[in-house]
């Protein structure tokens, strides 16, 4: 995985890179050529780097608010890591607390009872069935008394 990342980032660094250096294919002269484009960026860049040096003030003012909404964002992740952590870490093996939970919207907790009670007597009917297809299937029946003791014959 961590191939295809790296590939990806080289095959966009290359590309942008050629696509640069590629005449263009419009017949438009008014805008600058590939090269042009680049030292403007490189001079906007440089210009941006000073811009601390010519006003201390709004570079504090940007800072501190990069800082606060920096810090805005953390507490918003946390939060969303912690909800996220809280709805997948609600994990229970009795199959009863599931089912509650599913039907927690039911006030009365008869109903809750009696939901659980028709959930029980389905997966029991259901079993019950299946034990039943798979004697039709093989055809015979096992009548044998299985009490763990081994016998030679």
């Amino acid at each position: 995985m961590f191939f295809l990342i790296r590939f990806a980032i080289k095959f966009c660094f290359w590309m942008t890179v050629v696509s640069i250096f590629m005449p263009s294919l419009s017949d438009e002269k008014g805008g600058p050529s590939p090269i042009e484009a680049l030292i403007a960026a490189q001079d906007t860049i440089s210009d941006l780097s000073d811009f601390c040096t010519r006003k201390p003030q709004a570079c504090e003012t940007g800072k501190a608010a990069f800082a606060n909404a920096g810090a805005r964002a953390g507490e918003a992740a946390k939060v969303g890591y912690e909800y996220i952590d809280s709805q997948l870490s609600k994990k229970s093996d009795d199959p009863d607390s599931i089912i509650a939970r599913a039907h927690a919207d039911a006030s009365d907790t008869g109903e809750t009872e009696a939901i659980k009670a028709k959930l029980r007597e389905m997966a029991l009917r259901e079993i019950i069935n299946a034990v039943a297809r798979e004697r039709e299937e093989t055809g015979r029946v096992d009548t044998k008394a299985h009490t763990g003791s081994v016998t030679k014959n």
